[in-house]
């Protein structure tokens, strides 16, 4: 099989949360959707800090500069069926202050997965880690 029929595949790993106000998150959703512009198809890894990102109201007021909001990136990304994935090990556990007597909610789309499981996707394409 020729190169360019193969699926191409752009895997985006976001290992930062909030700590820069979500310009980074802001810049990995940003190449994600125009991945899916370009007729990739596009893989999000949440992993360590990243995994913030996939809990229900983390995006609200995130809006950097020349940019869409995130909060309206993350919910365009998923309407183009681009995939939302969170690291397993660190799904409940990284970038989540202790909440009592409840877990925080994760976002409808995010699906917990292995690292391998995400590997597999760069073997027909690429990734790029903010």
């Amino acid at each position: 099989m020729d190169n360019y029929l193969a699926p191409r595949h752009c895997v985006v790993i976001l290992t930062t949360g909030n700590e820069d106000a979500g310009k980074r998150a802001t810049l990995a959703f940003s190449a994600a959707c125009s991945a899916i512009a370009m007729d990739m198809n596009s893989h999000v890894f949440l992993v360590g800090d990243g995994s913030f990102w996939a809990y229900e109201g983390h995006t609200h007021g995130i809006h950097a500069p020349g940019f869409p909001p995130l909060e309206e990136l993350v919910s365009n990304y998923l309407e183009l069926e681009g995939k939302l994935y969170i690291c397993s090990a660190c799904d409940q556990v990284c970038s989540l202050l202790p909440a009592k007597n409840h877990l925080p909610t994760k976002r409808a789309g995010v699906e917990p997965r292995g690292l391998a499981s995400v590997l597999h996707y760069t073997i027909n394409g690429s990734a790029i880690t903010f």
